[in-house]
């Protein structure tokens, strides 16, 4: 089975709110139903794969955070996208709330995530893709096998500007979920 695993601040919503916690201040970028509805259309099961650090920060809990991800969802419903799997990871070393505050595999760029989505579907991922902003999002899919698409939305610019310092390249760099779309369909026809 093929899947496209996305990373969501920055990728699929505008990340200059930082932290979202409420649905009004989240902003689905204007082309990310588009995007997914055409992933849809290619019979690749969707996964947003989510460091979610706000959590073991103690600015949110995991209630307002699935508040937020329905939301993200019923939005995307109204462009025709559907999201098959949401996978997040509250976890971050320096955080203040336990248990939340260690290194956990589920954060990227580990790959727990990954093998939480491998228990849902039996995904090869060597036919499957990650797309996301950081360098986290590829080096999580490097570490899995997954081919890497860069997205030049959210942190993406900032990530591409210093690709220097870049553990591991992405496969491609575009400028957006709907161009990493665009390019995936080219790829599998």
């Amino acid at each position: 089975m093929r899947a496209v695993f996305i990373d969501r601040d920055g990728t699929i919503n505008d990340d200059r709110k930082g932290y979202v916690s409420d649905p009004k201040d989240f902003y689905l970028f204007p082309f990310a139903s588009e995007a997914i509805r055409l992933l849809n259309s290619l019979g690749l099961k969707t996964i947003v794969v989510t460091n979610q650090s706000g959590i073991a920060r103690g600015y949110f809990k995991e209630m307002e955070l699935e508040i937020v991800h329905q939301y993200m969802k019923d939005e995307l419903a109204k462009g025709g996208a559907s999201i098959d799997l949401i996978l997040y990871s509250p976890y971050y070393p320096e955080g203040i709330v336990e248990p939340y505050n260690v290194e956990h595999i589920s954060r990227k760029p580990s790959p727990g995530m990954f093998f939480d989505a491998l228990k849902k579907y039996p995904i090869k991922a060597n036919q499957s893709y990650m797309i996301g902003d950081t360098p986290a999002d590829i080096e999580f899919g490097k570490n899995v096998g997954l081919t890497t698409i860069l997205v030049k939305s959210g942190w993406g610019w900032k990530t591409w500007e210093n690709k220097d310092e870049m553990k591991v390249m992405p496969d491609y760099v575009v400028e957006n979920l709907l161009s990493a779309a665009r390019l995936i369909e080219v790829e599998l026809q």
